[in-house]
């Protein structure tokens, strides 16, 4: 199990010397915190994850790719326990994912109807993401908000539209 923090804190809910110094440093934040103690307590310390994200109103967790489903739980219980607890949308990535199923995991309830490649006049390739228009108010956050985070992940540039197909 990976969490930011070491179990003894996590069992004893005061932070270590070493802990309590990569928070100050920012090696880990406030946000990351909070949530290695909801899913230590939920998933009996079975479940871990390696970074956070966190945006006005949803939170990305990155973890390893096997470990996703079982960050999310059964029926979502583990996705909807921390979502409850931070007030916030939460989403679950799986750490060195390529672009489409980011994508797909960021975009998600709305439906992807395809990514194409264009090229910029400088020679930038930038990644369209295309959504179906029927789908646009099922886009959890700001398309632009969305664009930053998958290009945190990825480390390639997109940009979001609306599909009329």
């Amino acid at each position: 199990m990976i969490l930011p923090i070491c179990d003894v804190c996590l069992d004893s809910g005061m932070l270590c010397k070493g802990c309590e110094n990569k928070l100050k440093s920012g090696e880990i934040s406030q946000l990351e915190l909070d949530i290695a103690k909801i899913v230590y307590k939920l998933g009996d310390g079975q479940i871990g994850f390696k970074k956070s994200i966190g945006t006005d109103n949803v939170v990305i967790i990155i973890t390893e790719k096997d470990q996703v489903g079982k960050l999310i739980g059964k029926g979502g219980k583990i996705v909807r326990a921390i979502s409850k607890e931070l007030g916030k949308k939460v989403r679950v990535v799986g750490a060195g994912s390529d672009l489409k199923s980011v994508a797909k995991d960021m975009i998600s309830p709305a439906r992807i109807s395809g990514i194409n490649v264009v090229y910029g006049t400088d020679g930038e390739e930038i990644f369209k993401i295309r959504v179906m228009k029927e789908d646009a108010r099922r886009i959890p956050t700001d398309m632009g908000v969305l664009n930053e985070i998958i290009q945190k992940l990825t480390g390639e540039k997109t940009r979001i539209v609306l599909d009329d197909l």
